[in-house]
């Protein structure tokens, strides 16, 4: 692959139709606070695994970390509970008042022996070292090591974070292997998740099996997860950018748009609009032949918040774990036919172009966003693209997606944000 080096003069903002320019963090599940946000159940064998479900600087809770936790956290059963447990009918059916007063957050996910029970009735948590126990918040009481367990038990898992970030008060936030963010908080020295993990893969990023099959459960002798009931909706909610039915591309499919499109070194051409309304001179190679309808819409720089390149760059995302020192996405140039890509940079606002699904296409079909806003479409191989650059702003549960203007709070952005080039409305 090419890598484009940002050697031009920075351009003034000229009015067209650009779209806005978005962070990568936009392109990532957006998780949200509402729902029951139970997590994954994980069988004691992916727990221990060597290729480790907690990233670096973390690691699931051991037996002596959790009798510390609850002997801090109050001086019977019944107080350690209501101090521990999440309020809601959401998270459970316990009558009672909860007061949640250490933020940990405990939520009645239930677990699996072969068959799933107690959702609603009992926190179930591995322990880190040891098989034959688990951690249990539930039922009114706080029972530190149940039996019967084993390690072919579906348990929910929380972690110890000793490099957390963003830290504020006694809140801070950790990053999982999927690039899932999760809260933390602090008690008694000590950073916990305040929420169930909800991990698919390993630290070197291998998947960790999900198993959904009873009796294919109760014979494992290796690591494997699953939903409660099997049912993604008990894990967690998020919401998107994309509208249900399509996505933000990854790698594998930008790939397979420039093959398709003859090469590295002059598929770019053919995805350019043509004439120089949004493109400098000479906008080489412009043919536009499958009117996707690429337009110079220019970055904004992840390291200082600066906009530049207008008309001389077109810039997507792409969904994949952004890797320093590897090339990812795609860049269109005004000088050059070839289809590029650059070295990641997830602070990077760049433009937004949505893959459907599937490859179900009728010409003149569109889409239409939460904002109303409607998109041509074009078919390209196999792959069905919009053929305009996204420009809505909110995710597609109606969440806002911040606005930001400042360019040093752009630069120091770590969630999902928008902007419209040079601030400038005529470049929508």
């Amino acid at each position: 692959m090419n890598n484009f080096f940002w050697s031009h003069t920075l351009l003034k903002a000229i009015s067209g139709g650009f779209g806005y320019l978005y962070n990568w963090f936009c392109t990532q599940p957006q998780y949200k606070t509402t729902g029951a946000n139970f997590g994954y159940l994980y069988n004691w064998y992916a727990a221990s695994d060597a290729r480790s479900l907690a990233n670096v600087g973390s690691h699931v809770v051991s037996y002596d970390e959790w009798t510390n936790l609850f002997t801090y956290t109050g001086s019977t059963d019944t107080i350690r509970f209501k101090n521990l447990a999440k309020p809601g009918s959401s998270f459970w059916a316990y009558a009672g008042s909860l007061l949640n007063i250490y933020g940990f957050g405990a939520v009645g996910g239930g677990m699996r022996v072969e068959v799933f029970t107690d959702i609603k009735q009992q926190a179930n948590f591995i322990v880190r070292d040891y098989s034959t126990g688990r951690a249990v918040i539930g039922d009114g009481l706080v029972n530190e090591f149940a039996a019967p367990c084993t390690a072919k038990y579906g348990l929910s898992i929380r972690l110890i974070v000793d490099i957390p970030i963003e830290i504020s008060g006694n809140s801070a936030v950790y990053v999982g292997n999927d690039l899932r963010r999760y809260k933390c908080v602090l008690i008694n020295s000590v950073w916990y998740l305040a929420e169930n993990l909800a991990e698919t893969k390993y630290r070197n990023g291998d998947l960790i099996p999900k198993v959904t099959d009873n009796t294919a459960w109760a014979a494992l002798t290796t690591g494997a997860m699953c939903a409660y009931n099997n049912d993604e909706a008990n894990a967690f909610e998020t919401a998107s950018i994309a509208p249900v039915g399509w996505h933000v591309p990854p790698q594998t499919d930008v790939d397979l748009l420039q093959s398709y499109l003859g090469g590295w070194s002059v598929a770019g051409g053919k995805l350019k609009e043509t004439g120089l309304t949004h493109w400098l001179d000479p906008n080489m190679g412009a043919t536009n032949e499958f009117e996707f309808n690429g337009l110079g819409s220019g970055v904004r720089d992840g390291g200082n918040g600066v906009f530049g390149f207008q008309k001389a760059v077109f810039s997507i995302h792409v969904s994949d774990i952004q890797i320093p020192g590897s090339y990812y996405g795609f860049i269109l140039e005004y000088n050059s036919a070839s289809f590029l890509s650059y070295e990641p940079n997830d602070k990077y606002g760049r433009s937004l172009r949505l893959l459907k699904n599937d490859s179900t296409f009728t010409p003149g079909d569109t889409i239409t966003d939460i904002d109303g806003n409607v998109y041509p479409l074009v078919k390209i191989g196999t792959q069905v693209w919009t053929a305009s650059n996204w420009k809505c702003t909110k995710y597609n549960d109606g969440t806002p997606i911040p606005l930001v203007e400042d360019n040093a709070t752009w630069a120091a952005l770590t969630t999902g944000a928008q902007c419209i080039y040079g601030n400038d409305e005529a470049n929508l």
